[in-house]
C-alpha cells in the first residue's frame, strides 16, 4: 500500500509527454521526406504552445503540398488502420511518459488544417496507462472520406492544462462523398476559451480524471473506467483558432 501511494503521488512529477510515432508525422526526424536543412524538432512530443501560435500540427501543416508533405501511409476509405505512440522521439530533450492515460481523438483535415473532422474518439486509456503496454490503437477510415492527400491528426489531453497534436500526411483512396457531417476535433488550452479538466489534490489525496469529449462522434472507444470522466469548461471547444502560417 505504501509503494502504491508513493507511485500515485509521483505521477504528476513525471513529464507527461507523448507523441505519434506512426504514421510518421510531418517534420518528424524519422520522416523520410523531411528536408535535410530543416532543424530537427527536439520538442516534438511537447504540447502545443498555450497561445496557440503553433496550432495546428506544431506549425507543420504548411508542409502539405510540398516535398516534405509527401504521404507516408495509404488507406482505403472504409478500411482499417492503426497509429502508434511513443514517449520520446530519438532527439527528445525531455523524458516522456503516458501520465496514466488521458483521452485522444483521430481526425482528418482536407484543407491543410483549417478544419479537422473526428473519425474516432478514445475516452480514457489513451495513451495506454503503462509503457509496458503496446501503444498501438486501431481505427477505421470512414467510407464517406473523399480520396486525396490529407492531414491525419492525433490530439491528446492529459490531466494537465495542455493540448498535444501531431500530424501526418496520408493518402485516402477509393473515397466517398464527404465527411462534413462529422464533429470538429476538440480544441482547448491554447487560448480559444475552452479548458480541459485537470487533476486536483484534496486533503493530500490526488484526484485523477479523464476527459469526456462533449462531441466525440459516433465512433468511440472507452478506456478501463478507472477514473471519472469530466467535460471541459468554457466555450468554443470546437471552434478552431486561426492556423499558424
Amino acid at each position: 500500500m505504501i509503494i502504491n501511494t508513493l507511485l500515485l503521488v509521483c505521477v504528476p512529477a513525471i513529464s507527461a509527454h507523448m507523441g505519434m510515432k506512426f504514421p510518421t508525422p510531418l517534420n518528424y526526424e524519422l520522416n523520410p521526406h523531411r528536408g535535410p536543412s530543416r532543424p530537427i524538432d527536439g520538442n516534438y512530443n511537447d504540447p502545443l504552445k498555450p497561445d496557440g501560435s503553433d496550432y495546428p500540427c506544431r506549425g507543420y501543416a504548411k508542409l502539405m503540398g510540398t516535398r516534405e508533405g509527401v504521404q507516408v501511409a495509404t488507406y482505403n476509405a472504409g478500411g482499417t488502420g492503426y497509429f502508434m505512440l511513443e514517449p520520446n522521439s530519438p532527439a527528445a530533450k525531455k523524458k516522456g511518459g503516458p501520465h496514466g492515460g488521458g483521452s485522444c481523438q483521430i481526425s482528418l483535415s482536407y484543407d491543410r488544417g483549417q478544419t479537422f473532422k473526428v473519425i474516432k474518439s478514445f475516452i480514457g486509456s489513451c495513451p495506454k496507462r503503462s509503457m509496458d503496454e503496446e501503444q498501438k490503437f486501431n481505427f477505421t477510415i470512414p467510407k464517406e472520406a473523399p480520396s486525396g492527400i490529407v492531414i491525419f491528426s492525433w490530439s491528446w489531453f492529459n490531466r494537465d492544462h495542455e493540448m498535444f497534436q501531431n500530424c501526418a500526411s496520408v493518402n485516402i483512396k477509393n473515397g466517398g462523398s464527404g465527411i462534413s457531417h462529422l464533429p470538429n476535433m476538440m480544441v482547448a488550452n491554447i487560448g480559444n476559451g475552452c479548458d480541459s479538466p485537470t487533476w486536483t489534490t484534496v486533503d493530500g489525496v490526488d484526484k485523477y480524471i479523464d476527459l469526456l469529449y462533449p462531441n466525440p462522434g459516433k465512433v468511440v472507444e472507452y478506456g478501463d473506467g478507472r477514473y471519472p470522466l469530466v467535460l471541459p469548461s468554457g466555450k468554443n471547444c470546437s471552434v478552431l483558432p486561426r492556423p499558424a502560417v
